[in-house]
């Protein structure tokens, strides 16, 4: 709905400005306020210098909201000196002058310092004051807006500033609890496995049609326990585990799992490889005869441990199995026969079956054992690796393979082993 006029009048007379009118006339002063009053100014007489300045001491300098109507001349002082006071004083507060004729040069001079306009003293210069301060006023109250608005705007930059900083520390929180959660879910599956399922939400089985499984298990573990304190049991059998985790992925195995003092571990997944047989015996070698070495610690109040080793090549299934804890493990009847290898091993021997020997025979030495007649009356024909044939050994023992064995199956070691 369309303001009247006198809705609007109002509006724009609660928008002006208080005037504080400072003219030694105090006639024209009083003629003054009155015209400014009748158009709806609220007003407020200074006759003097002193007065202004008094008054201004007397109010906090940033709540001043007022403009200033200043005669040049104030008896035996002026503008310029005015000014002056009110700078020492500290304020700012606008100001519109008032000169007699032939007086424009010091008006000029005037609005050089901050003048927001003058009005020379004509015979219409009570409706010149009128109309200058109403324009003066308008102007006032747009830089006043425009303050606010800066004021505002800065406001909002701090604010919209301490957000985006908010934000890219929440996203860096966020990221690094990614990377930790990313971490942990590669230490516990294969990278290849762990990258399928951050991406996807979830991995497909796999059929492998060739894989090495590796059995190494403690014997006599059950009587070890009743002789030793279990915290130390427990931490030395981490200890064996810790190490054969290094020698498997020193030749690229991935570990499966541990079951109680059992370890498995398989080659040839998830990445399929041609030599997984040949690696997983080397890995057997190397893991038998670092466990035979630890056997000469001087330290007698350790367990010491000894191990069946087994290994077996056949087709497997691979995937990730569980809803909260992920396992990544491989079933078929490939891994039922290596786990009756390896328990039908003998102590500190790699024993592997037919199947693996057939993969590995031109690299090593081995003792033929026969048929040997597993669990449920079942014969798997089985082989005692004795240890690398010498052309394709870095030492005497056979243990270590030459740097021509490792470029021949292209084995690029992942870590240094001593």
């Amino acid at each position: 709905m369309a303001k009247t006029r006198k809705e609007e009048s109002e509006v724009g007379q609660k928008n002006l400005i208080p005037v504080w009118i400072i003219e030694d006339d105090k006639y024209l002063n009083g003629i003054i306020k009155q015209t400014l009053e009748k158009h709806g100014f609220s007003c407020k007489s200074f006759f003097r210098v002193t007065d202004v300045s008094e008054h201004l001491k007397t109010m906090p300098k940033d709540k001043i909201n007022a403009v200033m109507l200043i005669d040049y001349l104030l008896g035996d002082s002026d503008a310029f000196k005015l000014l002056s006071e009110i700078n020492l004083i500290g304020c700012s507060v606008p100001f519109v002058i008032m000169t007699g004729h032939g007086s424009q040069k010091t008006a000029v001079e005037l609005m050089k310092l901050g003048a927001m306009d003058y009005i020379v003293k004509d015979d219409d210069f009570i409706g010149q004051i009128v109309r200058v301060l109403k324009h003066v006023t308008e102007k006032i109250a747009v830089n006043q807006k425009l303050e606010e608005s800066k004021k505002q705007l800065k406001t909002n930059t701090i604010k919209l500033k301490a957000l985006n900083e908010e934000i890219i520390l929440q996203k860096i929180a966020i990221e690094n609890e990614k990377a930790k959660t990313d971490k942990l879910l590669q230490s516990i599956l294969p990278l290849k496995i762990a990258n399928e399922l951050l991406e996807k939400g979830y991995t497909q089985p796999r059929e492998y049609k060739s894989v090495s499984i590796l059995f190494a298990d403690v014997i006599g573990f059950s009587d070890l326990a009743k002789s030793s304190p279990a915290i130390e049991l427990v931490t030395r059998l981490d200890n064996y585990f810790y190490i054969f985790d290094e020698i498997i992925e020193q030749y690229g195995l991935e570990k499966i799992k541990t079951i109680g003092d059992c370890y498995m571990c398989a080659g040839g997944i998830p990445e399929e490889n041609t030599n997984n047989a040949v690696i997983a015996v080397i890995a057997g070698l190397k893991i038998q005869a670092t466990t035979l070495s630890l056997l000469g610690e001087n330290n007698e109040n350790l367990p010491r441990f000894r191990l069946r080793l087994g290994i077996h090549s056949g087709p497997v299934v691979a995937g990730v199995v569980g809803k909260n804890k992920f396992a990544y493990d491989i079933w078929g009847d490939a891994v039922n026969i290596a786990s009756r290898i390896v328990e039908a091993s003998e102590k500190d021997k790699v024993n592997i079956s037919e199947e693996t020997y057939k993969l590995v025979k031109k690299y090593f030495l081995f003792s033929e054992r026969g048929e040997i007649i597993t669990k449920r009356n079942y014969p798997i024909k089985m082989y005692f690796v004795e240890r690398l044939k010498p052309e394709f050994s870095a030492d005497k023992e056979g243990i270590s393979p030459s740097k021509k064995l490792l470029s021949e199956l292209n084995i690029k070691q992942g870590v240094k082993y001593y």
